[in-house]
Parts: C-alpha cells; structure tokens; sequence
C-alpha cells in the first residue's frame, strides 16, 4: 500500500499520476496538535519532536529530496499512518490519535536521519466513543473473514504448487491472491509479515524473497513450479499466523480511514504501471480487491463520518460507485482481462477515478479521530 510497506521501492512510471488525496493541516480536528515534517536527502527533519497524547496531525512536505518520499509512524515494527509517494515539492498530511510513549518517525532512504523520535506525553483527552469501538469492531470482523478466506483458498494452491501442478496452480494462484488484497488497508499492522507474504521481486534481497510472488515467477516465466515447495509452505504457515494475528492487532477508527486512503493512492501511484502482478498479469484482479477492501474500511468507520458530514458520506460512496463503474468494461467472465491488454490511455483512466475518490477519502481520518 504502495508504498504502504517500509521495503517498498515503488516505481512511478505514468509520473503524471500522482496520488491526489493528499489532504491537509486544514483537515485536522479542532484541537489537533499539528507537527511540520520536511523530507530531506538526510531523512526527516526534526529528527526528534514531543507532543502531547491525543490527535496528532502530521503535515509532510517534500523539501527536494530524491530519494526519500515517505514519512511512517510506527510503534516497533508496527506502521500506524503515514503519508508516502511525495516527490519534490509535493506535501500531504494525516493525523493519528497517539497514548503516551516514544515513536518511531521514519524516512526510508535518508543518508544520516532515516529514522526519528517522537516523544508522546502526558494523557489523551479523549477517549474511544461507543460508536468508535463498534467501528473497530466492524472492521475486525472483515479483516477475520478474510483471513480465514486466505487460509481457506491458500491451502489448495499451495498443494498444487508441491504436487508440480503447474496449471492447477495457475488456475488457483488468483482466489489464493484476493483476500490478501482485501486486507491491505491495515497491512502495517502485520509487521514482518507483510513482507514475508507479499514482497515483490526487489522489495527485499534476494535470498529473504518469499510468499507469493517468488511462486508467481516460476509459474508464469519459468512454466514451473520445480523448487517452490519450501516456499509454498513457509507461505501457508505465515498466513496461519497472520490469521491469529489480525485477531488482537491495535486498530483504531482513523487508522483504519488512513489505510483505506493510502491503499488507493498505492494503486494509483505504483500499482497502476504492472509492478504488483508483474509474471501472471493478474492485476486488475487485485485492483477490484483493493478496491473492495478499500470500501470495507470506509463502510466500518462510516456511521462515524455521517455524525459530522453525511454530504462527504455520500460523496465518497458515490466515487466508490465512480471507480467499479470505471472497471467494469475491464470485466471478463468471472473475472477480468490480463493487465497488458489495457492501453496507458486505459490505465489513466483508471488512476484518474481512483485518485477521485481518494481526494474527499483522505478527509475522513481528521475527522473521526476524535469520536
């Protein structure tokens, strides 16, 4: 999510793309502490900053740096927001409701201040709502679902894969993909995981490379599924584990709005060019996953937002209905065509929708953080 991981080194061919739901410092909650980051060659800056527990919005600008264009929250390796794909001269902000403690602030790819402190002090003024915790709650039984989904049509592929099957594998490959993709908006939250499972060929060197995508190649360039065994069983069992994972993961309602943003702006930004499904040209596939999951985040903190701005509500859920609509000549029986029959015309199109429904999509965290 995009990108979203702290190993991504997403490309962004159609460099006219950008993201557009970057948002603001207008959009953040009364009562908001706000805090300037720049990106720099030497990382963030500052590299330490205090504020005290409650909603924090971080305003991100691009101060010429080319090799860093991501800021990331984290606590250990958990990402909890961040504002990525911001070249030179771009900004973007997002805002977290953050407990007393020390967080990391990081940068990938600055030379001397990759990594910040930021000191959270103090106790939060506000407290999650009822109507918050049912929104977590929503949105935990999504992410459950799914996860069991994924171990459900996994398990098929990854016995394809060690019996040789290579059609067979192929032939399950896209059910085994889907839910993964669904759940991407709080992908962060897995920590190591995340990589394990879905790190694309470069992400990570190459002798760490597993999950998905190492079987991807061998299926469709190499015609083969000789050597992909161990893989494919380290990939089941991680998954396993994900599926106790997403059951006590922190999640909190702007977090969730954050993921469903910046899962978009991933699509729309790196996803658009090939990169994720670069050997089975699935990605259309995986865009309506996204998509789907994208969706399912906004629908659990949605009641939330319609307290303080049904008009938005309502003009996001119509941009959802802009985006399938913007997909649908792509649909091909149960499915879709393979990515490289579209046009770079088609693929505009495309990221122009979606980045439509990001613009007002990026709104929603600043405001349901606070509820």
């Amino acid at each position: 999510m995009i990108a979203r991981r702290t190993y991504l080194t997403a490309s962004v061919a159609l460099g006219t793309l950008l993201f557009a739901g970057c948002g603001n410092s207008d959009d953040a909650p009364a009562g908001a502490t706000k805090l300037s980051y720049k990106l720099t060659d030497a990382g963030c800056d500052p590299a330490q900053a205090t504020a005290p527990a409650g909603p924090i919005t971080f305003d991100v600008t691009n101060d010429g740096a080319a090799g860093v264009t991501e800021l990331e929250v984290m606590e250990g390796d958990t990402i909890l927001g961040e504002r990525e794909n911001l070249s030179d001269g771009l900004s973007g902000s997002f805002t977290l409701n953050l407990d007393a403690g020390d967080y990391t602030v990081y940068c990938p790819g600055g030379d001397s201040a990759e990594r910040g402190t930021l000191n959270v002090t103090g106790q939060s003024k506000t407290e999650q709502s009822g109507e918050a915790a049912a929104a977590v709650d929503r949105y935990r039984r999504y992410i459950e679902e799914q996860t069991a989904l994924l171990v459900k049509d996994t398990e098929p592929f990854v016995q394809a894969v060690q019996s040789g099957d290579v059609q067979e594998a192929k032939s399950l490959y896209t059910a085994a993909r889907l839910p993964y993709e669904r759940v991407e908006p709080v992908a962060e939250s897995f920590g190591n995981l995340d990589p394990v499972i879905d790190a694309r060929a470069g992400d990570v060197p190459a002798a760490k490379w597993s999950g998905f995508h190492p079987i991807e190649k061998a299926l469709w360039v190499e015609d083969t599924a000789q050597g992909m065994g161990p893989v494919a069983a380290r990939l089941l069992k991680d998954i396993k584990l994900l599926q106790l994972k997403v059951t006590t993961i922190k999640l909190e309602p702007a977090q969730i709005a954050n993921g469903a943003n910046e899962l978009l702006g991933e699509v729309s930004a790196s996803k658009i060019t090939g990169e994720e499904e670069r050997y089975s040209h699935t990605d259309l596939w995986d865009f309506a996953a996204n998509l789907e999951g994208s969706k399912a985040a906004f629908d659990a903190v949605r009641p939330l937002l319609e307290q303080r701005d049904p008009q938005l509500a309502s003009e996001i859920e119509q941009r959802f209905s802009d985006v399938d609509a913007a997909l649908a000549p792509y649909e091909k029986g149960d499915g879709f065509v393979y990515y490289g029959e579209l046009s770079e015309q088609d693929k505009r199109k495309l990221a122009q929708s979606i980045d439509a429904l990001g613009e007002p999509l990026s709104q929603v965290a600043a405001i349901v953080v606070q509820q």
